[in-house]
């Protein structure tokens, strides 16, 4: 209940108006040819356009997808968020994905065109644009962070894993999902700050996961943080999420001179 009391007066009279207007604001975005994708937008009770601000991309699990508009709220960074709002001083992107079977990669046009329409709305920092999310949005963060590593100043996936889960009629992971290695993703994410986080006992996506994609990317020469939460299962998003050091260390990322300068778009591809 006090979490319906909350949005209602957070919702009210709310449609995506990026002129000011504090709290969550609803909306929808359909790329060129592609999926429509409802979303909400937090926007900090102080934001004021004449200071630049970071940018978080939440991608959430499984359990919250749907079009209802508001489940993604339900775990993760959106009750740390509203729990403590002065950890998060950012503009929060927070869509929902519609089909709980469909991996994040499957929406990537829509999610890029979100992230181009929040900086064209709010006073964004073009290189302080994070990307984070927890389970099947741990997995978005991994495919999506490597495909566009030039866009994202830190990648934060938790409890994610490599390749898609999801299988067609003949048993092949579907062509809009990514079926690939953890190699694979590390390359173009070696310079990418990392940190990534997983339960030890976690039995819906095994710690193999996370670990596998920590070695490529040692591997791949690149110096991830990695924080493996001993006797918690798959919901560890919680002691990521509720952590003060995790949020103060993503916000405080800056993009360094030897990487390239972000973009809107990228055609790299893994």
């Amino acid at each position: 209940m006090t979490l319906l009391l909350f949005l209602s007066a957070l919702l009210a009279g709310s449609g995506d108006r990026p002129t000011g207007a504090a709290g969550l604001l609803a909306g929808e975005i359909e790329a060129p040819g592609g999926p429509r994708v409802s979303y909400l937008v937090y926007v900090p009770r102080d934001y004021n356009a004449a200071r630049r601000w970071p940018l978080v991309l939440f991608l959430h699990g499984r359990g919250e997808s749907g079009t209802d508009g508001w489940r993604q709220l339900l775990q993760g960074l959106p009750p740390a968020l509203f729990a403590a709002p002065e950890r998060w001083p950012a503009i929060v992107l927070l869509p929902q994905k519609p089909d709980p079977e469909n991996e994040w990669e499957s929406y990537e046009s829509a999610l890029l065109a979100l992230v181009d329409r929040a900086r064209r709305s709010y006073a964004i920092d073009p290189e302080r644009v994070i990307l984070t999310g927890l389970s099947q949005g741990g997995h978005g963060s991994w495919v999506l962070g490597a495909r566009h590593p030039e866009l994202w100043v830190a990648v934060a996936p938790v409890c994610g894993y490599v390749a898609a889960r999801r299988r067609n009629a003949a048993g092949r992971i579907p062509a809009d999902a990514f079926g690939g290695t953890a190699t694979e993703l590390a390359k173009p994410l070696a310079s990418t700050p990392i940190w990534a986080f997983h339960g030890a006992i976690d039995d819906v996506v095994p710690v193999a996961e996370t670990e596998k994609m920590i070695a490529a990317l040692r591997a791949a020469g690149g110096a991830p943080r990695v924080t493996i939460v001993p006797e918690v299962g798959h919901g560890v998003w919680s002691r990521a999420y509720e952590d003060p050091e995790f949020a103060a260390w993503l916000l405080a990322q800056r993009w360094p001179v030897d990487r390239p300068k972000p973009r809107s778009r990228s055609a790299t591809r893994c």
